[in-house]
């Protein structure tokens, strides 16, 4: 008896046999994964580093629906450098940051006027992409923990502001270390965008608070159908007087909107809007999801007000405080 050959040469019997092996292999590889069981497979995932996170979350609906799971409660993550290079700094705090399973929905930098604000904002934008919420600041210190040794530190810059010709505040002079705080927000079930006060470069004069709260009521709408954000961190100039703009939005907003914020430091941000105009302030504003995915919760935020406003630099005392009860 003879075997037939197909026209590439090759047997028949022997290619189905082949063939077949094949198929067995790769049923016997997915059997594995899924031999593993969701328990211990979401155990797995859970240690995993953001970005090898974020691309088993891409593997299957099953691995994405775990991924939902490990990351289901909202999340901040932070870690300082105080290394005088910036490349360094900023390489050592994102890694750190990064370090465990985190979807960036905000970050915030703080900074020492030692280093290049616009270095260090472009730097953090090229790490956590350009759709995520940023406001980088020059800050009158930093509280945290060290991305290499994790030892929980305080540092103070020690600035010294002195008013220039054109009614600006800068730092003229400080003593200690250069350094460099990382902060990065996942905060399920809202949204989050910086949007800027602004000034028309034509008319430096007119501050566009109006215009500010409209932005703010208008990307609330849109994500929430409401007007009033869930809440707002609010950021400005050292030459800034923000008491309008408080006023402004305590007015507009309602009862249940945190408003918290510094006024201390030069700042840049990267959001959603851009405008040709001059930015005094920026406020990252939390707003509500109402298409949020089914089984997440609702965030709950609580502010309290000490006596002392400023963990780190010059100490401040409330001169008033308005309650306001449902």
């Amino acid at each position: 008896m003879t075997r037939r050959k197909n026209p590439a040469g090759g047997s028949a019997t022997g290619d189905k046999r082949t063939e077949a092996g094949r198929e067995s292999g790769s049923g016997a590889s997915t059997n594995e994964i899924d031999l593993i069981g969701e328990d211990l497979l979401q155990n797995i995932l859970s240690r995993l580093p953001a970005l090898t996170f974020a691309s088993a979350a891409c593997v299957s609906r099953t691995w994405s629906s775990l991924c939902n799971r490990v990351l289901s409660r909202p999340k901040l993550s932070s870690a300082f450098s105080l290394h005088p290079n910036p490349e360094v700094a900023v390489e050592e705090v994102v890694n750190k940051v990064l370090s465990e399973p985190l979807r960036p929905d905000f970050a915030i930098v703080c900074i020492s006027p030692a280093f290049s604000l616009q270095q260090i904002h472009q730097l953090i934008i090229q790490k956590l992409g350009s759709a995520t919420p940023i406001v980088t600041y020059e800050s009158m210190g930093i509280i945290g923990r060290n991305a290499i040794t994790d030892e929980l530190k305080e540092i103070d810059w020690d600035m010294t502001m002195e008013e220039d010709c054109m009614g600006q505040f800068e730092p003229s002079s400080f003593s200690g270390f250069q350094g460099i705080l990382l902060v990065v927000g996942f905060v399920p079930g809202l949204k989050v965008d910086a949007i800027p006060l602004s000034r028309p470069i034509e008319d430096p004069g007119i501050v566009l608070v109006d215009e500010f709260v409209r932005d703010i009521k208008e990307y609330t709408a849109s994500v929430s159908g409401c007007t009033s954000p869930a809440g707002m961190i609010m950021f400005g100039g050292p030459s800034t007087n923000m008491k309008p703009v408080m006023d402004k939005l305590d007015y507009s907003m309602s009862a249940g909107t945190f408003i918290v914020g510094d006024e201390s430091g030069r700042f840049l941000h990267r959001g959603s809007r851009r405008r040709r105009c001059n930015s005094l302030g920026v406020a990252l504003v939390f707003v509500r999801d109402r298409n949020k995915p089914h089984g997440i919760g609702d965030i709950d935020f609580h502010v309290t007000v000490s006596t002392g406003l400023s963990p780190i630099g010059q100490t401040f005392k409330a001169a008033a405080v308005k309650e306001r009860r449902h």
